[in-house]
C-alpha cells in the first residue's frame, strides 16, 4: 500500500519537476519534459526495483485520458486550420495516408503471425494520427486488452524514440536531399498568432468541470441507446465528437489554462505509461510486435516522405506535420526549435490538435475494416 500511494505521488508530482528541471537548465526546445516523463516512467520500471502496480499506472492512465481529450480538444480551431497554408493541409493528409495505407500493408504481411494485428492496426493508426493519448483510447475502444496495450506502447516508444532522435539530429539534412526548401521567413514572429490563453482559476475549473459534463453526457447517451455501459468505444467516440463540438464555441476556446491542464495530465499520462513499459516483455514475446510497430512507422516516414515530393511540399513542413501526426502537439516547439523554423510553430501546434481529433475515428474505423477484411 505504501508502494502504491507513493508511485501515485510520483505520477502527479514529478511532471511538474521535471517542467521546472528543463526551464531551469533551459533544455526545453531539444529535451521536452515529454521525453523526460517518458524517461522517468521507463527507467523506474525497468533499471530500479521499485515495485511497479500495473493498476495504479492504468487508472492514471484511463483518467487522465477520459479527462485531458476533451480540454485538449477545446483548444481546437478546425475552422482556423482550414485557413492554414495549403502545404501543412496537405502535408498532414499525406501524413493520414500513408499511415493507413502502411499500417494496412503490414498488418497483412502479419495476419498470420499477429492475430489481433486487426487492434494493432487501429491503435498505431491513432497513435501515428495523433499521438500517445489516443493509442490508448483506441485501446480502450476495441477491447484489445491489457497486455496488448502495455507491449505495443513499449514497442511505440522504443521505436518512436528513436525517430525522435532523428529528427532531432539528422533529418533536416537527409530530408533536404529529396524535398524542397522551406520558402518564406523562418523566423517570423509567432506569438501574435498563438493562442496563448492565461491562467485564469475560474476558466481552469470551468474548463475541468466542462471536460466531467461531457464525459458523464456521453456515457449516459451510450447507456441510453444501448443499455450498457460496455461499450468503451462508443464512449470515447462520444467524449471526442463532443469535445470538438464544444471548440466551435469562442467562449469555450478561449478559456484559460484547458490546454495547459490537458498538457500536465498528458505528462502525467506519459509516466504512467512508460512505468507500464515493461521491455523484458518485449523480449520475452519475441521481438514480433517490435518488428511489426517499427515496420510501420519505418514505411510510413518513407511513403510520406515519397508523397510530399510528388506533391512539392518543402521539407520543414514534412518534418512538422510528421511530428504533429507521430507524436503530437507536444513536440512541435522541440522539432520546430531544432530545424530552426519557427514560423511553422502555430500550424504545427494547430496541425497536432486536429489529429488528435480526428485520430480516434480513423483508428477505430480502421481496426474494424481490417478485422473484416482480414480475420
Amino acid at each position: 500500500m505504501i508502494f502504491n500511494i507513493l508511485q501515485a505521488l510520483l505520477i502527479l508530482v514529478m511532471p511538474w519537476l521535471l517542467t521546472r528541471l528543463t526551464e531551469r537548465l533551459g533544455t526545453q526546445n531539444w529535451l521536452s519534459p515529454v521525453v523526460l516523463c517518458y524517461l522517468f516512467g521507463i527507467g523506474l520500471r525497468n533499471l530500479t526495483t521499485f515495485p511497479v502496480d500495473n493498476g495504479v499506472c492504468e487508472g492514471f492512465v484511463q483518467g487522465t485520458i477520459i479527462l485531458a481529450l476533451p480540454l485538449l480538444l477545446f483548444s481546437t480551431d478546425l475552422l482556423g486550420w482550414l485557413k492554414l497554408a495549403k502545404s501543412t493541409i496537405i502535408g498532414f493528409v499525406l501524413q493520414i495516408v500513408a499511415v493507413i495505407v502502411c499500417g494496412v500493408f503490414v498488418t497483412w504481411l502479419y495476419r498470420d503471425t499477429l492475430p489481433n494485428g486487426w487492434a494493432l492496426n487501429g491503435m498505431l493508426t491513432g497513435v501515428f494520427i495523433g499521438g500517445t493519448p489516443n493509442m490508448n483510447a483506441i485501446a480502450i475502444a476495441l477491447e484489445a486488452g491489457e497486455d496488448t496495450f502495455i507491449l505495443l506502447n513499449a514497442a511505440e516508444i522504443a521505436c518512436g524514440g528513436l525517430y525522435l532522435i532523428f529528427l532531432t539530429s539528422v533529418a533536416h539534412r537527409v530530408f533536404g536531399w529529396f524535398l524542397p526548401e522551406f520558402q518564406g521567413d523562418k523566423h517570423a514572429g509567432v506569438e501574435e498568432l498563438l493562442p496563448v490563453n492565461g491562467f485564469s482559476r475560474n476558466d481552469l475549473l470551468t474548463g475541468i468541470g466542462l471536460s466531467l459534463l461531457l464525459a458523464a453526457v456521453a456515457v449516459c447517451l451510450v447507456w441510453l441507446f444501448t443499455g450498457s455501459l460496455q461499450k468503451p468505444g462508443l464512449i470515447i467516440l462520444l467524449i471526442s465528437a463532443l469535445g470538438v463540438g464544444a471548440s466551435f464555441s469562442p467562449k469555450i476556446r478561449n478559456l484559460g489554462g484547458t490546454y495547459e491542464s490537458g498538457e500536465y495530465l498528458l505528462l502525467m499520462f506519459s509516466i504512467a505509461i512508460g512505468m507500464m513499459a515493461d521491455f523484458s516483455e518485449i523480449l520475452k514475446s519475441g521481438g514480433t510486435i517490435l518488428g511489426y510497430c517499427a515496420l510501420v512507422l519505418t514505411l510510413l516516414v518513407v511513403l510520406h516522405l515519397t508523397l510530399c515530393r510528388i506533391f512539392g511540399i518543402d521539407r520543414d513542413t514534412m518534418i512538422i506535420t510528421s511530428t504533429a501526426g507521430v507524436f503530437g502537439p507536444a513536440f512541435i516547439g522541440q522539432v520546430a526549435a531544432v530545424i530552426k523554423n519557427r514560423s511553422l510553430l502555430f500550424s504545427g501546434v494547430l496541425t497536432g490538435l486536429v489529429g488528435i481529433a480526428v485520430a480516434n475515428f480513423l483508428g477505430i474505423l480502421v481496426a474494424n475494416l481490417v478485422r473484416g477484411w482480414l480475420f
